[in-house]
């Protein structure tokens, strides 16, 4: 007798149903993070400013823990209001969070807020950035007594953030998930370090080629984070990225602001939009297709290669390439 299938709740469901459509919108920015300019792959930032992977979709789960992020954030705010901090969580004339951005508007992110009146520095403004976490990753940062040393990216999302706003103290702020307990640390500013990142950021923009692998081969025991990889299919097994402008040869990243791309094809800037949605005088960038060029034509508006299997493809031929799938962002345990 067949087993009984385990009951599916309708109601669980459709919040989920009802949590992802609040997040239609595709997980995709305009540029590098500024919580990812501390990523040890150069190779994974410029696939990701590329639009190299399949499209991103997030799932109600995962909209559920953003949001539970955003209740944090508030909260850890509110801890501060409490024992009588002045905070500001917006800009006053917006009313919405502050944007910081640097490298001609490739590199972007937004603070949680300041805060003045802290019990160790009562006249001096910080920038405050405030995380949640898991027991394993709470500790590693308690233990060591230092957001660099324990968990490195979001130090340099918060000292970027002070960087470029030009201030000379920090807050970082944790709370455990599990626990409840809350970890606060003064940071001073590394500016050394900032300028030296965002220099990195500017060399990752301006490339037409991938930097080189971080690992060769992602089975190794020092590679474990290739596993995890959205582009791991690209990087290491011959995969064809995504069909969109940025991953096509005609475009360029521009030196001017908010993040440009122009297309040599068009003599024209593009819209996030159109840069989204490409066109058919697509051709990829050669270091993209998984083979070697062979030959290329420009009145044909072709490039042609021989792919691994030992095959001839000829890119902007109209022939079929690889379908756009989108990939689901699950939720990771932290």
């Amino acid at each position: 007798m067949a087993l009984i299938p385990p009951p599916q709740s309708h109601t669980v469901d459709a919040i989920y149903a009802a949590y992802a459509a609040t997040r239609a919108r595709s997980w995709e920015g305009l540029g590098i993070s500024i919580s990812d300019l501390g990523n040890e792959c150069d190779r994974a930032v410029w696939y990701a400013l590329r639009w190299a992977a399949p499209q991103e979709v997030i799932t109600g789960l995962k909209a559920i823990t953003f949001e539970t992020g955003e209740i944090e954030e508030e909260r850890l705010l509110n801890s501060l209001r409490m024992i009588g901090c002045e905070v500001e969580a917006v800009d006053p004339f917006t009313g919405k969070q502050v944007r910081v951005s640097a490298v001609f508007g490739f590199v972007r992110g937004k603070i949680d807020g300041k805060v003045l009146g802290l019990p160790e520095a009562p006249k001096t403004w910080h920038v405050v950035e405030c995380k949640s976490a898991g027991d394993k990753y709470y500790k590693a940062v308690a233990k060591a007594q230092s957001v660099r040393e324990g968990y490195f990216s979001h130090w340099v999302q918060l000292n970027t953030y002070l960087h470029l706003l030009g201030f000379e103290r920090g807050l970082y702020m944790l709370r455990n998930k599990n626990t409840g307990e809350i970890y606060c640390e003064r940071v001073e500013t590394d500016h050394d370090a900032a300028i030296r990142m965002l220099a990195n950021a500017e060399r990752i923009v301006a490339m037409h080629e991938p930097p080189a692998k971080l690992h060769t081969n992602p089975k190794a025991k020092t590679a474990f984070k290739c596993g995890f990889c959205r582009f791991k299919g690209i990087c290491h097994e011959g995969a064809f990225p995504r069909v969109n402008c940025r991953t096509c040869l005609h475009a360029t990243a521009e030196r001017l602001e908010n993040a440009t791309i122009s297309c040599a094809r068009w003599v024209k800037p593009l819209t996030p939009d159109e840069q989204r949605e490409g066109c058919g005088a697509h051709l990829y960038l050669p270091a993209l297709v998984p083979g070697e060029l062979l030959d290329a034509d420009e009145d044909a508006e072709t490039v042609t290669y021989k792919l691994k299997d030992g095959s001839t493809w000829v890119d902007g031929s109209g022939k079929p390439r690889v379908a756009d799938e989108a990939v689901v962002l699950e939720d990771v345990a932290a």
